[in-house]
């Protein structure tokens, strides 16, 4: 497949629309997590049964992924967004108007939430990449889009962080819900008319027998490992963190900072990784990301250390696993059936997420604490460095069956 050409100046907008699209979705998640202990009590339930709330989301939005690469490839990752965005707000809205079912918050949050989740994250923001750039540039650009949850991260979170004692979480769920379903999304349907076209009509043949070489690529399943490492150590970071830190007494300011910290470095390892791999072996940056998030984990159980190094270590490699995997997925399987695959990988990614968010929970209603979740993501991370070290050493290459495909749609 051949990139459609697009004008310098479009481009630009395309990639800075990405960015904006990727700091405003961590709304959906940056919310929920800051209100969590106050929307465990509001609904009556102990943290290890409102915990499924969020792990419903974890898990829906997993798989939700497959759906929007699907629905990226077809209508493109702008509209595909646009439509992510106006059921984020619809599910925000009406959990603050019915905010007095668990239900209905659940379903609300859990599943539309989910979804909008992930109609304006990675997998469509990937599928953008991949029809703006030539193969060598992707990387960079992706880590550029994806940066802005780095940028959510330092300016949103200590914000939630500040806003959460001032006012209510139906106030606060229902104005994000307003500015997402409104502006946002109208927005993001006005600008999808610049994008590029999706591929010829050749692709969806194409994209058939690429599915078969995914069930058979032993490749695949390395990356999937890894990224149900990645996906349950965010996970934790989304629902459990700031419980965890609080429960060690740590200062609300302290806790801004340390989130503010991970930000900065999130972007900083985002943009680094991008460049890196241009220039060294990817499976051994991939297996160093991972080894650092093992070591960040593992701090978490020393409190003498502070929060500021989990945050400088765990930020490191924030989006060098996501940015890395991206560019093994894209490489080995050809943009064609990026959308799919990264939507199947994203899937594994929320399976870790669900079952961090429900171990998280479960192991503080039985012992009061976050001990065991933690030494037990040390060890999912740890054995994911491992995987990509010594799985992906060629896992840039295709598949010989992959290279048929290839050859016969050129």
């Amino acid at each position: 497949m051949t990139t459609v050409r697009v004008s310098r100046a479009v481009t630009l907008l395309l990639v800075a629309t990405g960015f904006a699209v990727m700091f405003a979705s961590t709304a959906v998640k940056g919310v929920y997590q800051v209100y969590f202990v106050q929307l465990a009590t509001h609904f009556g339930q102990g943290r290890a049964q409102f915990a499924w709330s969020g792990g419903l989301f974890m898990l829906a939005t997993g798989l939700m992924s497959p759906v929007v690469g699907a629905l990226s490839d077809r209508v493109g990752p702008l509209r595909t967004a646009a439509i992510g965005a106006l059921a984020a707000g619809l599910a925000y809205a009406s959990a603050a108007c019915w905010h007095q079912s668990l239900v209905w918050f659940s379903l609300a949050f859990g599943i539309v939430g989910a979804f909008g989740l992930a109609a304006m994250t990675f997998v469509p923001m990937g599928v953008l990449v991949d029809r703006l750039f030539e193969a060598r540039r992707k990387g960079l650009a992706y880590a550029v889009v994806t940066n802005g949850t780095a940028i959510g991260f330092i300016v949103l979170s200590p914000f939630w962080i500040w806003l959460q004692p001032q006012a209510a979480w139906t106030t606060v769920f229902g104005a994000v819900g307003l500015v997402f379903a409104l502006p946002v999304a109208a927005t993001l349907w006005l600008l999808s008319r610049w994008e590029p076209p999706a591929p010829g009509a050749a692709v969806a043949q194409v994209q058939a027998s690429a599915w078969a070489i995914v069930r058979r690529d032993p490749v695949f399943y390395v990356l999937a490992a890894g990224f149900f490492g990645c996906g349950a150590t965010m996970a934790f970071i989304d629902v459990h963190l700031l419980a965890h830190w609080q429960d060690r007494g740590v200062p609300r300011l302290e806790m801004g900072y340390a989130l503010s910290a991970l930000g900065v470095l999130e972007l900083v390892s985002g943009i680094a990784s991008g460049a890196l791999a241009l220039r060294f072996d990817k499976h051994r940056l991939l297996a160093g990301f991972y080894a650092m998030r093992c070591a960040a984990m593992l701090l978490l159980l020393v409190p003498q250390a502070g929060v500021l190094p989990f945050a400088l270590l765990f930020g490191s490699s924030y989006l060098g696993t996501v940015i890395l995997t991206s560019m093994f997925c894209f490489e080995r399987y050809g943009s064609q059936v990026k959308g799919r695959v990264f939507g199947l990988l994203f899937l594994v990614h929320q399976v870790g997420a669900f079952l961090t968010v429900q171990l998280g929970a479960r192991s503080f209603e039985s012992t009061g604490n976050y001990v065991q979740t933690i030494v037990a993501l040390g060890l999912v991370t740890g054995f994911a460095a491992v995987c990509s070290w010594l799985g992906l050493r060629r896992g840039a290459s295709l598949p010989p069956a992959a290279h048929a495909g290839a050859g016969a749609q050129a």
